[in-house]
């Protein structure tokens, strides 16, 4: 199926060199053999330890307990690994960035504003206004450390960001509140067992369907030309780098949750300072460095995505200030929780709605090309339904309404079956 929809005049696309990503030279070192599955894994897995797998965690232990965790936790897994099968060929990557860079970089410059958001919101209110200069830091020394030889320096920095998240795991686990959300038998999980069944689809696709447009991803595909560098990078990266940051996240989630819910007193021990300070702050300066280089590099939509990018950025940081506010008015539509916390599942839902969504209705493709007509009729519907669908995942993860889950797949199936009857080129 994939060698239709991928293989057809991609020498085409790229024989005047301008193809986007940059594609690696033929003698350029870590492209197969087991180094490069190794490096290019810690990149993987470094760039998707994202402020979702490092916090949201400390919720789903709140609502749900372990299961809770285990329900983010496994599709997210298998998910993320699976791009590196799926697109078992690079040039298959390289062709789904071509075509769809716009959304690529949407996502790229919502991910980095997330970032941002919750720097200025949760780590000012776990470090203090340290926490900015600690950011600015951080980044400089992944730019200035990572820009210098494209991927191969890179490389080098996502190895040692990950050496530095495994150390502070492993003295995490002797700090005082170590577990304290992981108990077997949750003392009282905020939500009830329906909404955790509510839940697990909902997790299901956006973790299946988000990798798609991660720019770092495809670039790590890209450039693990190997026939078994490729996947192994992918599975290695999210089986076992990734996977050990979410562990880590449960073991540190009761020192994060007095201070997502906005509580006065909250506080954090010497020890839990210095690990999270390292944690969290050069995770996040990864992540936001290599994605702020994707925006930095791009060639395909003549560099639209930079504006953008900074725009988001700046608004993103305001409302993370913002939300610290103590005397924020309620709001029903808040579902009775922080205004920190109402932030961050806003953003997060972005990536169960509106990505996924793509993925799903533009860019796996119809059984024939549509017509021009049918290809702008495609975004209206994509659009629509995503704006639906978001509107609906609000009451569903805010408001706890969950019995909405089956309208969000039964719109996003109607949406799909309309965009199978748009109009489509005829065969010759």
């Amino acid at each position: 199926m994939f060698e239709d929809v991928f293989d057809d005049d991609y020498g085409a696309d790229s024989a005047d060199g301008g193809g986007y990503p940059v594609e690696p030279a033929a003698d350029e070192p870590l492209q197969r053999g087991p180094g490069a599955a190794l490096m290019w894994g810690a990149f993987l897995g470094c760039s998707w330890t994202w402020i979702i797998g490092m916090v949201f965690p400390a919720l789903l232990l709140r609502d749900f307990g372990l299961k809770g965790c285990a329900v983010f936790a496994v599709p997210n897994v298998l998910g993320a690994a699976a791009m590196g099968t799926v697109l078992f060929k690079p040039a298959w990557s390289a062709r789904i960035v071509r075509e769809h860079a716009v959304a690529c970089h949407n996502f790229t410059v919502i991910t980095v504003a997330f970032h941002l958001y919750v720097a200025s919101w949760l780590f000012t209110g776990l470090f203090g206004f340290a926490a900015a200069p600690m950011l600015v830091v951080a980044v400089g020394l992944c730019a200035g450390l990572g820009m210098r030889d494209r991927n191969r320096a890179m490389l080098c920095v996502a190895a040692g960001v990950a050496l530095l998240s495994w150390g502070c795991f492993v003295w995490g686990t002797l700090a005082p509140g170590a577990w304290a959300l992981a108990e077997w038998s949750p003392y009282a999980p905020r939500l009830s067992a329906g909404a955790l069944w509510a839940f697990l689809p909902c997790s299901v696709l956006g973790f299946l369907l988000c990798p798609y447009l991660d720019l770092t991803f495809h670039r790590a595909r890209i450039n693990a030309t190997g026939r078994a560098a490729g996947p192994l990078a992918f599975a290695f990266g999210f089986g076992v780098v990734f996977f050990l940051m979410i562990v880590f996240s449960v073991c540190y989630g009761a020192q994060l949750l007095p201070f997502i819910q906005g509580k006065a007193d909250a506080s954090l021990h010497g020890m839990w300072l210095v690990l999270l300070g390292v944690h969290l702050t050069v995770q996040a300066a990864f992540t936001i460095t290599i994605h702020a280089r994707e925006t930095l590099e791009d060639r395909s939509t003549g560099g639209a995505s930079l504006p953008w990018l900074i725009a988001a950025s700046g608004i993103a940081i305001v409302l993370g200030f913002v939300a610290r506010l103590d005397d924020l008015p309620s709001h029903p539509m808040a579902g009775g929780l922080a205004w920190g916390e109402v932030g961050y599942r806003a953003l997060l839902l972005f990536y169960g709605t509106a990505f996924p969504a793509y993925v799903w209705l533009v860019m796996i493709p119809t059984r024939r090309p549509l017509t021009r007509f049918g290809v702008e009729a495609r975004t209206g519907v994509y659009a629509l339904s995503s704006g639906l669908a978001y509107a609906l995942a609000w009451m569903v993860f805010i408001r706890d309404e969950h019995h909405l889950v089956p309208y969000i797949f039964a719109l996003l199936i109607g949406a799909r079956g309309i965009v199978e009857l748009l109009p489509k080129e005829r065969r010759d």
